[in-house]
């Protein structure tokens, strides 16, 4: 078994205590869930269900098609009421504003009900009431398998699959920086319990849809590199609409712009149907550290992985410099 750090030993005692003292649990997705987010609520949920609990899974939006081929992803619901719940959890929320129920139920965080955060975001300030939050650790998946080891639960194959999914899907399949020895070990555990690996590699890395690659065109179309040696690139609405796709696909193609060498890092922005412009930041770098330039936006993350989001809409600029060929000194007229 994959050593627990001493403070999380800790948390997952109470979480333990906690769920098993519990009859219906509320499991939180952060909005516009991706595979980790997805897949740690519902591998926390299978092992609980299967151990007689009564538990919903909750999402402000629509789960993502590469994750509706897990178990029970197609029961998840948008709302839901506090009083019916004894304990809520959060898996995969960076911050209190990525669980996005809390506007319209305050009493999440009242202290009335045990709230159990599970994340491993740097930016997580320990917003529940128990917290097995691990910065150093590649997914909340990896957290809910440890947590789940460590109280001795089983895992079946469906929790298993669900699992590695959310590892799979935060590791880049296994190939960013945060894969560690332990990741490959807990991944080939998971393996071994069942999950299905196939599955979970068609759906996240194999199946594009010709929409999907045709807006990936024109994000890498329109790449470029600026003078401070980032590379960036962006889609709106208008690119959606001709490509007949969302915003949501395009998920993908920011590890294209990741490659490019020698890059200090890429931004990928992209316009939502709900008037925000999100920024992707990814790098390669370790004298880069993302979160902090996310946070200059009001956003956050990892190091190597991070993210934003503002109001507004995107606007093409572009400029034109008339050059003295020969001459470096001359003045640049640009329009």
């Amino acid at each position: 078994m994959i050593r627990v750090p001493e403070n999380l030993r800790f948390q997952f005692d109470k979480a333990k205590n906690t769920l098993l003292e519990a009859e219906k649990i509320c499991i939180i997705s952060h909005k516009g869930p991706d595979g980790d987010a997805v897949g740690s609520n519902l591998g926390l949920r299978l092992c609980l269900e299967n151990m007689g609990k009564q538990v919903t899974s909750a999402c402000v939006h629509p789960i993502p098609p590469n994750s509706m081929f897990l178990k029970n992803a197609d029961t998840y619901v948008q709302d839901f009421n506090y009083e019916d719940f004894d304990v809520i959890v959060s898996t995969d929320c960076a911050a209190l504003k990525m669980v996005k129920f809390h506007k319209t139920k305050p009493e999440l965080l009242s202290g009335k009900k045990p709230f159990i955060n599970i994340d491993h975001h740097g930016s997580n300030d320990g917003f529940g009431t128990i917290n097995m939050v691990e910065p150093d650790m590649c997914a909340a998946s990896y957290i809910v398998y440890l947590f789940l080891s460590y109280s001795g639960w089983k895992i079946d194959r469906h929790t298993a699959t669900c699992l590695l999914h959310g590892i799979y899907f935060d590791t880049g399949s296994l190939m960013h920086s945060n894969t560690t020895a332990d990741v490959y070990l807990v991944a080939g555990q998971l393996t071994s319990l069942g999950a299905d690996i196939k599955s979970i590699v068609k759906h996240l890395f194999h199946t594009t849809p010709i929409n999907k690659m045709r807006l990936w065109g024109r994000i890498l179309e329109r790449a470029y590199i600026n003078e401070e040696n980032v590379t960036v690139s962006a889609v709106n609405q208008s690119d959606y609409k001709i490509c007949d796709a969302t915003s949501k696909d395009t998920g993908g193609a920011i590890d294209y712009l990741n490659s490019v060498p020698d890059s200090k890092y890429c931004v990928l922005l992209s316009e939502d149907d709900r008037g925000i412009v999100k920024g992707s930041l990814r790098t390669q770098r370790d004298d880069v550290n993302l979160s902090d330039v996310a946070s200059k936006w009001g956003g956050g993350g990892h190091p190597r992985a991070s993210g934003f989001g503002i109001e507004g809409k995107l606007k093409p600029v572009t400029k034109w410099q008339i050059l003295n060929e020969g001459d470096d000194s001359g003045e640049k007229i640009e329009f």
